[in-house]
């Protein structure tokens, strides 16, 4: 007997999506590729395109096809089976750890293996990347604001209240690229090992501040509940 395909965490959020509503393997691509998904879940479009298959093996979705522009696509509908594995996955616990993968960061980390113009040419691309990334949020927040009715169809008000941290992720991202730039700039080319240790002491230091700081603040407060709910 064939076992069934393992699902993962990316088969469960094309589950979400198709329980809002049918779709193509093409509009769920393009859903993950441009919505806040693609923040917390970056997915190359072949890892996307493969997970349909593993759904309808489970007979979680159904698949019917349809014609649109002359051309034939396949559209996918959750079933009650779907639903209830949704459901069982979204109560599931999980250790709420939350990665991030960045080449470019590697590249940072070990940059000593390279040129320090290497570094700082990686600097500035991951700047250029995340000042376009809080672009595309910020078109995207107004264009789901401009119309509160299709909104309300996707997901509210959890994507609202997801988005806040994405806008946290993508404003530290861009202000990480603009110190980085900055201390890199204050790095010289022939910079001694006893030079280099002392920068980056220096540098753990601040962000040893930074996180005391954050765990140090009431983020519980009466204030902020009031703010909240005055939105």
């Amino acid at each position: 007997m064939t076992s069934l395909p393992r699902l993962s965490p990316t088969s469960y959020a094309l589950l979400g999506l198709l329980a809002r509503q049918p779709a193509s393997a093409y509009e769920l691509n393009n859903i993950m590729q441009t919505s806040m998904l693609r923040v917390f879940w970056p997915r190359a479009a072949s890892h996307i395109y493969s997970e349909p298959k593993k759904l309808l093996a489970h007979n979680y979705v159904s698949e019917r096809r349809e014609t649109s522009k002359g051309r034939q696509r396949r559209v996918f509908t959750i079933t009650a089976s779907g639903r209830r594995a949704l459901a069982a996955w979204l109560a599931r616990v999980d250790d709420a750890e939350h990665r991030n993968q960045a080449e470019f960061m590697l590249k940072i980390i070990l940059a000593e293996g390279g040129e320090l113009a290497d570094a700082a040419a990686t600097a500035e691309r991951a700047l250029v990347t995340s000042k376009t990334e809080i672009e595309m949020a910020i078109a995207g927040i107004e264009a789901v604001l401009a119309s509160p009715e299709a909104g309300a169809l996707s997901g509210m008000p959890w994507n609202g209240i997801a988005s806040g941290l994405m806008a946290d992720i993508l404003i530290a991202r861009y202000r990480w690229g603009r110190y980085a730039m900055a201390s890199i700039a204050t790095v010289p080319e022939d910079c001694s090992t006893e030079q280099k240790a002392h920068l980056g002491r220096a540098a753990y230091r601040q962000s040893l501040e930074k996180l005391r700081t954050a765990l140090a603040e009431d983020l519980g407060s009466e204030e902020d509940l009031e703010d909240l709910g005055s939105v």
